[in-house]
């Protein structure tokens, strides 16, 4: 095998390990945000955004019922926790 095969092979293997960790991050972070969204729901906060106190539209909800967050308020929140 040449050297050039081995260099793409071992590109493709840590290209392959970053994405399934990227993978595995996302979807950590989504159980945790399922998690977390039980927890607000026991609580009574359903339905109301936990950063401004406005309530989450109807469609966000349906759509994510995990939603803790207004539209506005996630899409802040997502732009300071970038990966």
């Amino acid at each position: 095998m040449s050297r050039v095969f081995r260099n793409s092979d071992e590109t493709r293997a840590l290209e392959e390990k970053v994405n399934s960790e990227t993978i595995e991050a996302i979807l950590e972070r989504d159980r945790e945000q399922a998690s977390h969204a039980a927890e607000v729901r026991a609580h009574g906060g359903y339905g109301q955004c936990e950063n401004c106190g406005e309530p989450i539209a109807a469609e966000r909800l349906e759509a994510l019922p995990t939603a803790t967050r207004c539209v506005r308020c996630q899409a802040e929140w997502e732009q300071a926790n970038r990966f």
